[in-house]
């Protein structure tokens, strides 16, 4: 390729990371390509209550410790950023529910709702989330994704992210607010390869297996489990699509160097035609 067509590569690359959606590349074998969260299909942004947002969320208290018309959970804002807060242990004043608490927020799916993904897969769902410190921070949140085929389970903790099957060590996450990305799509067509591929700020931590014994169109959110001490965390969002399986849109200053590097090699090549 000469000095010009290595530019206009370059340029190419920037302006369709910039863009936020791409086709897919070899190293994206079996997604749908890269695509922003800020053009999924539904948001919810924690300016609000889940139930409140419109998107068909529900609290559910399985325990019965709150009741579905007292929300445990509070809204927030730090720095500009509105978010919802989830307190996994706020009746530890009443005795008899010590550590018997869990919430979360469940959206049922299905045709003719804001969650009605592929039965193996195609869809992506991302999360951005801090991590608060408090008891003794066995468990994180939480964020289970089901479909019709499957199911996975993803816990954010303080210094790692747990599938169902599988834990991976990560840099802390209670330290700022962090993106988590899921994409579930099947590499092979079948019901039995579907995966889960995890994203953290942008990095792939992971593709995990799927949990074959639970199915049901589902998506949840929240404290996931009770009888254990567990971890305080604010979300700034939720998003999601079940148009397709995307991965995160390269950073700008990757695209950047591309054009750089581009630019630099067409300088040299010009400067050494010009001395012969």
């Amino acid at each position: 390729m000469n000095g010009k067509g290595l530019v206009s590569a370059a340029v190419a690359v920037m302006a369709m990371g910039l863009s936020g959606s791409v086709m897919a590349a070899p190293l994206l074998t079996g997604l749908d390509g890269t695509l922003d969260s800020s053009l999924f299909t539904y948001k919810y942004e924690g300016d609000v209550l889940p139930q409140n947002a419109g998107l068909g969320f529900a609290l559910v208290d399985p325990n019965g410790v709150y009741g579905t018309s007292s929300d445990p959970a509070s809204l927030g804002n730090s720095g500009g950023v509105n978010y919802l807060t989830i307190k996994t242990d706020t009746n530890d004043t009443v005795t008899a529910n010590q550590y018997g608490d869990i919430y979360n927020y469940q959206l049922m799916g299905g045709s003719g709702t804001n969650w009605d993904p592929h039965f193996l897969g195609g869809f992506t769902v991302e999360f951005r989330v801090i991590v608060r410190a408090n008891n003794s921070g066995t468990y994180g949140a939480a964020v289970r994704v089901q479909d019709e085929n499957s199911s996975g389970l993803f816990q954010f903790w303080r210094d790692k992210m747990s599938g169902d099957l599988a834990s991976v060590a990560t840099a802390p996450n209670d330290d700022a607010l962090h993106t988590f990305r899921i994409a579930s799509y099947s590499p092979d067509g079948s019901s039995a390869g579907q995966v889960y591929k995890v994203w953290r700020d942008g990095t792939e931590i992971g593709t995990f297996a799927q949990n074959a014994n639970y199915a049901g169109s589902l998506l949840v959110f929240g404290d996931y489990v009770s009888g254990i001490g567990e971890v305080d965390f604010d979300i700034d969002y939720l998003r999601w699509t079940t148009d397709g399986a995307y991965a995160p849109v390269p950073e700008p200053s990757s695209a950047a160097m591309l054009l750089m590097l581009g630019g630099g090699l067409l300088f040299r090549r010009r400067k050494g035609l010009a001395q012969h």
